[in-house]
């Protein structure tokens, strides 16, 4: 073997490069069309999430083509083996395992990528609260929605419904044919915009509702039966109301006076509602400021009934016989508040004045070290108290300080000494003795005292 590779050389090593290029191109398509290679495959081999899909309509897909699994527009996995079982075709779905998993709420639509009928399948993983379909799994063909061709939904039409929508398409063809057509259609389509949007609105409300429209669909099926027994009432009906109208007819004159009279009342009615609207235009905003008030008022209502269930007996058992027996003196006592009444004036000024008197007494001052008359009247009462505070067999001494100067001692001893009846005053005083509480008076205060005496 190794002399003919030897003797081949050149031809070995172009079959190789070929095989090599092959193997190469072979790789980059199959890339391309997402080989999964199994993971028991060292290096190159990846894990999978199947999950097998039920579909009424398999039509366009073929198993191992690669034809796409997208989440959200991007591709998760490619479609595997295709099945046929009981009348559906079961699709495994081949999702890479970290996009896994999806959950038994999820959905999978099935729709081409191209006029060719390139299938792919849009799933919607659905809620994690739903719980999650295990490896393996299957979704059932309630969660999932085939291709559906255009044949298919004109078949759907009967024969008359087929003419009128091709009649719909012709006459729609040469209106859009005008070059002004389009412009008008836009314009209507923006027109019909907020009927859209709200139409949009009620049927969302109505699909939260599914509870209540199916008890109203049978609520209305028992009305239309039990009308359908009461035939003989609905006769006494019709015949009511035939006479009813019989009547109204009957009064064509008085009708036509209260037409004729339509027209001014109108006109006071739209008057009335004019300024019935610049009420509301007030009334508007203080209904808004008093809408916080009116939700404090239930919680404020309801935490005063326990005090309402506690009062009402002492009303009802104690207040309303004292007000029945306060009856006759509240008599004379208007008679009395009567005959006060002109002294009303004058006790309204005495009051003002008192009132100006005790606002003067209770002012302090502020940002001073002077303080106000009731500071001081404090003080006034405890002096007082502390004045009359010792007593005797003959009653309350009042005491106090008496405050003198050194000189003052000096001249009241020497006051004294001229005149025998102050100097027993001034034995009876008992005031200190100079010579023992003040210094020795300098010749210049002995002088200044005798020329105060002299004065």
């Amino acid at each position: 073997m190794k002399r003919v590779i030897k003797t081949h050389l050149r031809d070995f090593a172009a079959l190789a490069g070929l095989a090599a290029i092959g193997i190469a191109i072979a790789g980059y398509i199959l890339s391309n069309q997402r080989l999964t290679v199994p993971s028991w495959v060292p290096g190159v081999g990846s894990e999978l999430y199947e999950v097998e899909a039920e579909f009424s309509n398999a039509q366009a897909v073929f198993g191992g083509q690669g034809q796409p699994v997208e989440i959200a527009g991007v591709q998760v996995g490619s479609i595997g083996d295709v099945t046929y079982e009981d009348g559906l075709a079961h699709v495994t779905l081949r999702i890479d395992k970290e996009d896994a998993p999806i959950y038994r709420n999820a959905t999978a639509l099935m729709r081409p990528k191209t006029p060719l009928n390139d299938m792919t399948i849009e799933v919607d993983p659905g809620t994690r609260s739903a719980g999650a379909i295990p490896d393996g799994g299957s979704l059932s063909v309630a969660h999932t929605a085939p291709n559906v061709n255009w044949d298919e939904i004109l078949s759907a039409l009967d024969t008359d419904s087929r003419v009128y929508l091709a009649t719909l398409l012709t006459a729609g063809g040469e209106a859009l044919n005008d070059p002004a057509a389009p412009v008008a259609l836009r314009q209507a389509l923006k027109r019909l915009e907020p009927t859209a949007r709200d139409t949009e609105r009620i049927t969302r409300l109505l699909a939260r509702r599914p509870r209540r429209l199916r008890r109203l669909v049978h609520n209305l099926s028992l009305l239309t039966h039990e009308i359908g027994r009461r035939d003989r009432q609905l006769t006494d009906l019709v015949d009511g109301t035939d006479a009813t109208f019989g009547a109204i007819a009957s009064q064509d004159a008085a009708l036509d006076d209260s037409l004729q009279q339509l027209p001014s009342t109108l006109a006071t009615t739209q008057t009335t509602l004019v300024s019935a609207g610049r009420l509301a235009d007030r009334l508007g905003p203080t209904a808004e400021r008093l809408l916080p008030v009116a939700r404090n008022l239930a919680p404020a209502l309801a935490g005063t009934q326990p005090f309402f269930r506690i009062t009402a007996p002492v009303i009802r058992d104690e207040l309303r016989p004292f007000a029945v027996d306060a009856q006759p003196g509240v008599r004379y006592l208007a008679q009395a508040a009567h005959d006060l009444r002109p002294a009303v004036p004058r006790l309204t000024r005495a009051t003002g004045v008192v009132n100006t008197t005790l606002n003067a007494l209770a002012h302090n001052p502020a940002g001073g070290d002077d303080e106000g008359y009731l500071f001081w009247l404090a003080w006034g009462n405890h002096n007082g108290a502390s004045l009359f505070s010792t007593q005797d067999a003959h009653g309350p001494i009042r005491r106090g300080i008496v405050m003198t100067s050194c000189t003052s001692l000096s001249l009241l001893g020497i006051i004294a000494a001229t005149s025998p009846q102050l100097q027993v005053l001034n034995a009876l005083s008992n005031t200190p003795d100079p010579a023992t509480t003040c210094p020795p008076l300098t010749a210049k205060a002995k002088a200044a005292a005798a020329k105060d005496l002299g004065r």
